[in-house]
C-alpha cells in the first residue's frame, strides 16, 4: 500500500513539478503566465498534503488492514489498562 501511494502521488507530483519547471525556464513571463504558475505550484503543494496525510493514516497491508490497539489513556472505553511491571 505504501508503494502504491509514493507511486501515485510521485508520478503527480513529477508531472506538476516538471510542467511548472519547463513554465518557468521557457514559458512568457506575462501576468497570466504567473497566475498558472501560481496554479501549478498550488497543485504541487495539495499533492504534497494529501500525499502525506495518505501516507499516515491509510493502513498497510502487513497490519491486516486495521489499527493497532491504543494502550493508557487513549484507549477506548471498557478496555484495561495494561499491566504495571513492579
Amino acid at each position: 500500500m505504501i508503494m502504491k501511494t509514493l507511486l501515485i502521488t510521485g508520478a503527480i507530483a513529477l508531472v506538476v513539478g516538471f510542467s511548472g519547471t519547463l513554465l518557468t525556464l521557457f514559458g512568457p513571463n506575462t501576468l497570466e503566465a504567473q497566475y498558472v504558475k501560481f496554479a501549478i505550484m498550488l497543485l504541487l503543494f495539495l499533492v504534497m498534503l494529501v500525499g502525506s496525510y495518505w501516507f499516515v493514516m491509510v493502513p498497510s497491508e502487513r497490519t491486516g488492514r486495521r489499527r493497532e490497539n491504543p494502550s493508557g489513556r487513549d484507549a477506548e472505553v471498557g478496555t484495561p489498562p495494561p499491566p504495571r511491571e513492579p
